[in-house]
């Protein structure tokens, strides 16, 4: 398993999962300014897919926009799960990952408890919520 980050709704990178010690040489290589800018490209990738939903003029006003949700190559795959307030969860995975849906929601569902519900937590700013590296941790390694 690669890792999870958080995208927030304007773009920047407010988490990043520790790559687990089975993570790829070349995903524990990404700096922290290259996560950055990796995250702003995804965020830019996703607002354009968004767009280019063909069936955008038939839905009412207010409803969810399908964009991207995967992105595959050889060696890895992304899986992106939007959230209604606009934050983006991304699952870094190997590209045979049985089920990184149910393993996104898991992860959606621990940062649901254990970060909207901190009230020391601020929104768009990074995670630094101790409970939710724990739970991500164990959430990945079971995955």
């Amino acid at each position: 398993m690669g890792g999870l980050w958080i995208i927030s709704k304007a773009g920047g990178l407010i988490y990043q999962s520790p790559p687990p010690s089975s993570a790829s040489a070349a995903f524990r290589a990404v700096s922290s300014n290259e996560a950055l800018i990796l995250a702003g490209t995804l965020h830019g990738i996703h607002a354009i897919t968004a767009r280019l939903d063909p069936t955008t003029a038939l839905k009412p006003p207010g409803a969810a926009r399908g964009a991207m949700e995967s992105l595959e190559s050889e060696g890895f795959a992304m899986s992106v799960k939007g959230t209604a307030t606009g934050v983006k969860l991304v699952l870094i995975h190997p590209s045979g990952h049985p089920n990184p849906h149910a393993t996104l929601q898991r992860c959606y569902e621990a940062y649901a408890d254990q970060v909207m519900k901190n009230p020391f937590y601020t929104m768009e700013m990074p995670i630094r919520v101790q409970g939710f590296d724990r739970e991500v941790g164990s959430v990945l390694a079971a995955s």
